[in-house]
């Protein structure tokens, strides 16, 4: 089968927090977007998007009132991304990872939709980056194994730590592969059956948002063509 190989690296954090993942053929952009959150621990309690210099695909939620450049996450594919470009989860909170598709496609004898290559870093911390930062930055001592809400430094609460620096310990890749297709898969089928009906129940036009606004303009020209005809 196809694959391609997409490096995903915690933004400002060379080495520290990354992952080389392979995904099968052509996915669409929804499906890429949960599949390397998943493989890098997010619990998906927030939206994700993907963003180039020039457009940001992203959920339904943010074409009920988009920007110019917003394209619906399902409506484009792996093949149509550049080599370069930037998955972000629980937009604003400072998510960023940095993709980068390594070389040409290649054929591995797997069925599996996605397959972890290697890694660094435990996973996300959800609801908790600050921590992270601090511990990163060397601000939070490597035995440290307590909390301290007034400086906001807490454990996260979706991943089981005794000290921080439990987020460097190596990772299992042969372990984490047994259960990553199916957990990606599983969570994908869920979020894919969410974003369906969110766009049906709340009626959103997920069309590119500049096509849409054309569409408009022309359709308005069109009636006011057609009302001119009328009275003549």
């Amino acid at each position: 089968m196809r694959y391609t190989k997409i490096k995903m690296e915690f933004k400002g954090y060379e080495d520290r927090f990354y992952r080389v993942v392979a995904i099968k053929g052509n996915p669409d952009l929804f499906k890429l977007c949960v599949y390397l959150l998943t493989a890098v621990g997010s619990t998906f309690e927030h939206c994700f998007l993907i963003n180039l210099s020039d457009a940001s695909f992203v959920m339904a939620h943010f074409m009920e009132q988009p920007m110019h450049g917003y394209k619906h996450l399902m409506n484009y594919y792996l093949d149509d991304l550049v080599e370069q470009f930037q998955v972000e989860y629980d937009t604003g909170d400072g998510w960023y990872f940095d993709c980068e598709v390594l070389g040409k496609p290649i054929e591995i004898n797997s069925s599996k939709d996605i397959i972890l290559l290697e890694g660094k870093g435990q996973g996300i911390r959800e609801d908790n980056i600050f921590t992270l930062w601090e511990y990163l930055d060397g601000k939070i001592d490597n035995d440290f194994d307590k909390e301290i809400p007034e400086e906001g430094i807490y454990k996260p609460w979706n991943c089981d730590i005794k000290k921080y620096s439990d987020f460097d310990l190596p990772l299992n890749i042969e372990k984490i592969n047994r259960t990553l297709n199916a957990e990606a898969k599983r969570i994908y089928l869920d979020l894919k059956e969410q974003e369906l009906e969110y766009i049906k129940t709340e009626n959103i036009n997920t069309d590119d948002y500049y096509n849409y606004r054309e569409k408009l303009y022309w359709d308005k020209l069109e009636r006011l063509f057609q009302k001119s005809v009328k009275q003549k």
